[in-house]
C-alpha cells in the first residue's frame, strides 16, 4: 500500500524536518536521504528502519535546516577576489568588452565564497532527529491504516456484489433447464416417435441436464466468498486473499462453462470483472 507521513522538530539551533513515502512492493526496499553530517548514521537508521517497516519501496527524506547560518560560512577569500578582478581587467582590454559587465558574474567562480564542511551531529541532537523520524512514521503508519480500511470496505463490496449476482442466476438457471427440456423435445418431434425409446430417452435428458447443473459449483463459491469475508476481519497478509480469489475465480468459470444461457452468462462476466478488481486491491497488499 502507499502511505505518506511527516513531522518536524525546531529546537534553538536547527530545524528538522521528516517524510516519509511508501509505493507497494513486495520486498522492503528503503531508500534514504540525509544531510552530509548524518551520513555515518544512516546504516544504525536502515537497520533501526528495516524492524519497523515491513514491505514497500520506502523513501524516507531527513532535512537539517541549521539556524545560525553565519556558522556555516566564511568570509569572502580577498586573495581570490583580487586574482579574479585581475584576470577580467586584463579580458577586458583585449575584448574591448566593460568591465562592469564581466563584474556581475564575479560571484559565480569559484572560491570566493566558501561553506564550511559539514560536521558530525552530537548524540543529543541525533536523539532529537531519531524521535521526529519516529514521529514521522506514527503518521505514515496511521496513513497506511486508513487506506487499508478503505480498501477492506472496497473488497467486501466487491465479494457481496458476487454473492448478489450468484443469487441473481437461480431464476435464468431454472427457465434454462425448461428450455433445453423443450427445445430436445421440438427436435424429437419432427421424428417418427415411434423409434424413440421414451426411457432412454429420459434417461438421456436427464444425463445432459446433470451436465448443466451447477449447484455444486454455487455452493463452493458461496463457501468461497464467506471464507475471504471472514478471512478480510483478521489479521492476515494478502497472499491468503490471492489463494482464496483464485478459488472463487474457479468456480465463476465453471459456472460460465456450464450456463448455455445469455442471462447466466451476462452475470458472469459481471462477477469476472469484480472478481479482477478484486485481484488488483490484493495486488496492493500482497
Amino acid at each position: 500500500m502507499t502511505g505518506f507521513g511527516q513531522a518536524e522538530t525546531e529546537t534553538e539551533t536547527f530545524l528538522c524536518k521528516v517524510e516519509i513515502k511508501a509505493l507497494n512492493g513486495k520486498f522492503l526496499d528503503i531508500n534514504i536521504r540525509l544531510p552530509r553530517n548524518l551520513q555515518n548514521k544512516e546504516l544504525e537508521l536502515r537497520n533501526d528502519l528495516s524492524k519497523k517497516l515491513e514491505r514497500g519501496s520506502i523513501s524516507i527524506n531527513v532535512n537539517i535546516t541549521n539556524k545560525n547560518v553565519n556558522d556555516n560560512l566564511l568570509p569572502i577569500n580577498n586573495e581570490v577576489v583580487n586574482f579574479y578582478l585581475n584576470q577580467i581587467s586584463e579580458i577586458s582590454l583585449k575584448t574591448g568588452i566593460q568591465s562592469t559587465f564581466l563584474y556581475k558574474t564575479i560571484f559565480d567562480f569559484p572560491g570566493i565564497i566558501q561553506i564550511k564542511e559539514a560536521e558530525g551531529t552530537n548524540e543529543e541532537d541525533w536523539k532529537l532527529i531519531i524521535e521526529t523520524i519516529d514521529n514521522a512514521l506514527i503518521e505514515f503508519n496511521n496513513f497506511r491504516l486508513r487506506e487499508g480500511e478503505n480498501l477492506s470496505l472496497e473488497l467486501i463490496d466487491l465479494c457481496k456484489s458476487i454473492q448478489r449476482k450468484l443469487i441473481a442466476l437461480a431464476p435464468f438457471e431454472t427457465a434454462r433447464v425448461e428450455n433445453v427440456r423443450a427445445k430436445i423435445a421440438k427436435e424429437l418431434s419432427s421424428l417418427q416417435t415411434d423409434l424413440i425409446d421414451k426411457n432412454r430417452f429420459e434417461q438421456e435428458l436427464i444425463y445432459y441436464i446433470e451436465k448443466l447443473d451447477i449447484n455444486e459449483e454455487k455452493s463452493r463459491l458461496t463457501e468461497h466468498c464467506t471464507f475471504f469475508l471472514d478471512t478480510l476481519q483478521q489479521e492476515t497478509n494478502g497472499k491468503k486473499l490471492g489463494f482464496i480469489a483464485q478459488e472463487i475465480g474457479r468456480e465463476i468459470n465453471t459456472i460460465g462453462s456450464k450456463s448455455n444461457d445469455s442471462n447466466m452468462q451476462r452475470l458472469v462476466v459481471e462477477m469476472k470483472d469484480d472478481l479482477e478488481k478484486i485481484k488488483e486491491q490484493i495486488n496492493n497488499i500482497c
